[in-house]
């Protein structure tokens, strides 16, 4: 049994949830429905989830962070396994990345379960991204007329930079 998440960027949930139109508003009409179980049993639910995750490099580290192994991207479609889990994701039409989950031993995935996987994956990602960024700062700062004068990490693994500007005189 399996389950289909589209992962929404989180800047369009929100324009959506003000407005209640574009790429939002058309998931939740297209998924909005039950899906008929009776015949098969095995049809996934499509369920739509907050994300900000755009670069499937850094998509592909996060996984690798949370334990997944078998990690592949090809042509644009990353593929790993993850806690018992087969995790396919794509980008729609619209560009969201889509995920598919399916247990390995054919046991349902839950919608709970599956949006827990992805609010950890999205977590991941969000530290995989702040440390790309960070990396920029220190190695562009000088060029761009800065001097980095501290750096502090959180427990939370917040990076929290202090950055002079530079006297040009």
């Amino acid at each position: 049994m399996s389950i289909s998440l589209i992962l929404v960027p989180a800047a369009l949930a929100a324009a959506a949830a003000l407005g209640g139109t574009g790429v939002v508003g058309a998931l939740s009409l297209n998924t909005g429905a039950k899906t008929d179980r009776g015949s098969s049993g095995s049809e996934a639910v499509p369920v739509a989830v907050q994300t900000r995750m755009k670069n499937p490099d850094l998509l592909a580290a996060a996984l690798a962070d949370l334990g997944a192994t078998h990690a592949s991207l090809d042509e644009g479609v990353l593929t790993a396994t993850l806690d018992g889990l087969e995790v396919v994701m794509s980008r729609t039409e619209e560009g969201v990345w889509g995920a598919h989950l399916s247990r390995l031993d054919g046991h349902e995935v839950t919608e709970a379960e599956a949006t827990a996987v992805m609010t950890e994956l999205d977590a991941a990602y969000a530290r995989h991204v702040q440390r790309a960024v960070a990396d920029r700062i220190r190695a562009r700062a000088d060029q761009a007329g800065f001097e980095l004068v501290s750096e502090t990490r959180d427990e939370d693994d917040t990076v929290t930079m202090v950055l002079n500007v530079r006297d040009q005189a």
